[in-house]
């Protein structure tokens, strides 16, 4: 009898640790700090697909919390109109409902698309996202598929030297990166695409970007489906754009960066080495169109065009050297800043870091959009930089509202009159036989202008007059 009892009661306990078990599995999570985790942020798919559709790819959907998840809904973004195709947990459709996931669980996500690369009315990328809502919390995974091949650069580094082939376009995730003492070389006409805030990065490396007249390299973004409200060439920012960190000697010849966040930024020289740019045109940034910190720079030929900001900010030293250059700006929204920014120092804290040019000349060059005031100068003073600022400006039109009389500074510079850019607000700067443009260069390194036609009338700026 005892033995009885003793084998009911350890029945009851096993039954009420069972319970409680289930109790605890069992236990649902509604507050807003539980939310779901992801294998992947962003599915990529990256072939050639045709109308029979692409591989299969996945994802895990994770619940790291003690207790279990409802997912309230699950849905494509473009709903019947996408052309991706998904499966959760076994069941296809567009939307789903009261998914629910254990505590410590997950669950797959199938993804397919259908790109016909045959259909020229196609974007070159497909765009959709699957959306989660949880607790009140939003959340997605993108989806990106191309509609034509192309060569994919997702995370890479380069540690060898590369020369890449220009038969079908490049394309950009997160940074493809080009290792110290590596050199990477991009032929004329190879198209590279940034996607969202992707980076070219040039680390201690050198870049040869070997474009030419009629045939240059391009770089913009991946996107081309225009967006609700506005076509997809006219948004900046879309890529984060090429970055140089200590390079060595580079050269980018007849090239076309477009809607980046920073055309091109170089930040501090090595010992001997120069970036030199020749006819390369940089429009529609979101910050500015050139940076350089501390670098050795010589452009010519070169546009530096629309932005939110600045066309061009050149600061804290190095050796720089433009000639027959246009820094133009009509931006369409209100710039809070003028387009050339020129600066020697800059402030830590309550510290002044003094950063002198060794030599800043800028010579032939246009400098001018539709802010009263385009050319900031802003150099330390001499009392506390003891020696004067290193800086030359000759034969360049500014539109300024400062004095620029100095002729240690600036030699036969005219200001605030019209060049007559043909029309800005489609990114072209080309001026008439009437610009007081024409007639101003000397001393030009520059043989042709950057659509390559002869310098037949010292026409200051980029472009000789047409």
């Amino acid at each position: 009898m005892k033995t009885f009892f003793k084998i009911v009661l350890l029945l009851i306990g096993t039954s009420a640790l069972l319970l409680l078990s289930n109790c605890k599995k069992t236990q649902l999570l509604t507050d807003n700090s539980a939310k779901l985790e992801f294998s992947l942020d962003t599915v990529l798919f990256d072939t050639v697909f045709t109308t029979i559709g692409s591989t299969t790819k996945y994802f895990k959907i994770y619940n790291n919390n003690s207790g279990k998840l409802i997912v309230s809904d699950i849905w494509l973004a473009s709903g019947t109109q996408s052309q991706f195709r998904i499966n959760v947990d076994g069941s296809p459709g567009v939307s789903f409902n009261e998914v629910e996931i254990e505590a410590n669980d997950s669950l797959f996500v199938f993804v397919e698309v259908t790109v016909d690369p045959n259909n020229s009315n196609n974007p070159l990328v497909v765009e959709d996202s699957i959306m989660f809502l949880t607790n009140g919390n939003e959340q997605r995974v993108l989806l990106n598929a191309w509609g034509q091949d192309a060569y994919f650069h997702v995370k890479e580094i380069i540690v060898v030297d590369e020369t890449w082939n220009n038969d079908k376009p490049h394309v950009i995730y997160n940074y493809c990166a080009v290792d110290s003492a590596i050199t990477l070389t991009i032929p004329a006409g190879t198209k590279v695409h940034g996607h969202n805030s992707a980076t070219l990065l040039v680390y201690k490396g050198s870049l040869l970007v070997n474009g030419s007249v009629g045939n240059p390299v391009e770089f913009s973004q991946d996107r081309t489906a225009d967006f609700l409200l506005y076509p997809a060439d006219s948004v900046a920012g879309q890529w984060r754009g090429i970055y140089f960190i200590e390079p060595l000697t580079s050269s980018i010849d007849y090239a076309e960066i477009k809607n980046a966040v920073i055309g091109i930024q170089i930040d501090t020289a090595g010992n001997g080495t120069t970036v030199n740019l020749n006819s390369v045109k940089i429009d529609n940034s979101l910050f500015a169109g050139i940076l350089t910190q501390g670098a050795n720079v010589a452009a010519v030929n070169c546009l530096f065009g629309n932005s939110a900001q600045y066309s061009a900010v050149i600061s804290i030293g190095g050796s720089v050297n433009f000639d027959h250059c246009t820094f133009g700006n009509y931006w369409s929204s209100t710039r809070n800043s003028g387009l050339f920014a020129f600066s020697d120092y800059y402030e830590s804290g309550s510290t002044i870091q003094y950063r002198p040019f060794t030599t800043a000349t800028f010579t032939n060059s246009i400098i001018y959009g539709n802010n009263d005031n385009e050319f900031v100068i802003d150099t330390l003073a001499r009392s506390l930089a003891g020696s004067a600022p290193v800086f030359n400006f000759a034969n360049c039109l500014i539109k300024t509202d400062m004095t620029i009389a100095n002729a240690n500074f600036f030699s036969n510079c005219a200001t605030n009159s019209d060049p007559l850019f043909v029309d800005p607000s489609v990114w072209d700067y080309h001026v008439p036989s009437n610009s007081p443009a024409v007639g101003q260069a000397f001393g030009s390194t520059s043989g042709n202008d950057l659509d390559g036609n002869g310098r037949f009338g010292n026409t200051i700026g980029c472009y000789e007059y047409q």
